[in-house]
């Protein structure tokens, strides 16, 4: 069972080798061809980066909905379980952060495919690199009738009553909700910046409040559907340009400049990020490294 608070791992990176950090697939949205499509992307970016994957973070929204029944599995996505069961087969870790599609996921991620589940976010130190990662949602001051049904979606009540549906109605409630999540939150060109760099200010703020308990080199969350990395300078944000920080090896970690980095989605831009014990690195087919 996955737990509220945050989670803490140390992973020693051998040369050679790359953490990965993915989120927001949202597949089965919002129709099987195209879900099918963007499955066919993310097995095919797997296998082609798996030689030098020492590990996966998969920050949320992996699903765009899934509930674990009982006894009963959801149609789809075997070809991209069937890959997250060979990483974990051949000894690659996958760890999985529960996204606000995808929380009510109980024991079958890690019965049957071997991942590493969790809820809240995690300090991860990899050798002398400092992150805090996680899916990212309902994080900062402000959404706070979001919080509100998020806890309200979460508490064990909501999880015993939504099971008593059959899987038919339940499944349908809750694609029929994520449809009218998505069409009521759609936009493009102009107005999806508005709402998505109003969306990061929230994580940005939740930054700065860690920042003045602790050292983080790396910020890195989901949720948001835009890429983007920037270096953190106390109220002010500097995007990176060139996508990528190398770590101040050398320095004291409280000296050593602090980054943000949201993995963007792959409903418009294949994005994600990697690091490899040196440099972080924004990268994706369509990254707009804006802010």
């Amino acid at each position: 069972m996955k737990s509220d608070k945050t989670s803490f791992l140390t992973l020693h990176l051998p040369q050679g080798k790359k953490i990965f950090f993915l989120s927001d697939f949202h597949l089965g949205a919002p129709d099987y061809t195209h879900s099918r499509e963007r499955e066919a992307k993310v097995t095919a970016w797997i296998d082609a980066h798996k030689h030098e994957m020492h590990s996966l973070f998969l920050l949320g929204d992996i699903f765009d909905y899934w509930f674990e029944y009982r006894y009963v599995v959801q149609k789809g996505f075997v070809r991209f379980m069937a890959k997250i069961a060979e990483l974990t087969d051949s000894g690659i870790p996958v760890h999985f952060f529960g996204g606000n599609h995808d929380t009510w996921n109980k024991h079958y991620f890690q019965q049957e495919l071997g991942m590493k589940v969790y809820r809240g976010n995690m300090e991860l130190n990899v050798d002398d690199a400092r992150f805090l990662i996680g899916h990212g949602d309902g994080l900062g001051a402000n959404e706070i009738g979001y919080k509100w049904m998020k806890a309200l979606f979460e508490a064990k009540t909501s999880r015993v009553l939504y099971a008593s549906l059959h899987p038919y109605w339940g499944s349908r409630l809750a694609k029929a909700m994520s449809r009218h999540s998505r069409k009521a939150g759609s936009a493009s060109g102009e107005e999806h910046y508005r709402r998505e760099h109003w969306k990061n200010q929230n994580l940005l703020t939740f930054t700065q409040q860690v920042l003045q308990q602790k050292h983080i080199d790396f910020f890195i969350f989901a949720h948001r559907h835009w890429p983007v990395l920037a270096r953190l300078d106390g109220t002010q944000v500097q995007v990176v340009p060139e996508c990528q920080v190398a770590l101040e090896h050398g320095k004291a970690a409280e000296k050593r400049d602090s980054f943000y980095l949201n993995t963007g989605d792959w409903l418009h831009y294949c994005s994600y990020a990697s690091f490899d014990g040196d440099t972080l690195r924004l990268e994706g087919e369509s990254v707009q490294n804006s802010f």
